[in-house]
């Protein structure tokens, strides 16, 4: 009963600990993201003639 216990314990944590990195990932990239959308759309607006 003790293995089970144990290995679902190392599945639990494992599952946390990639769900993290995961998230972690995401946010940065998105993060990145949309500071280069921000600044396209920033070089685009200033390059459009007055209307």
């Amino acid at each position: 009963m003790m293995f089970w216990i144990a290995l679902w314990k190392g599945v639990l944590i494992l599952t946390v600990g990639v769900y993290a990195l995961i998230a972690l990932w995401v946010t940065v990239q998105g993060a990145f993201d949309i500071r280069s959308m921000l600044a396209d759309l920033r070089a685009r607006h200033e390059g459009e003639p007055d209307a």
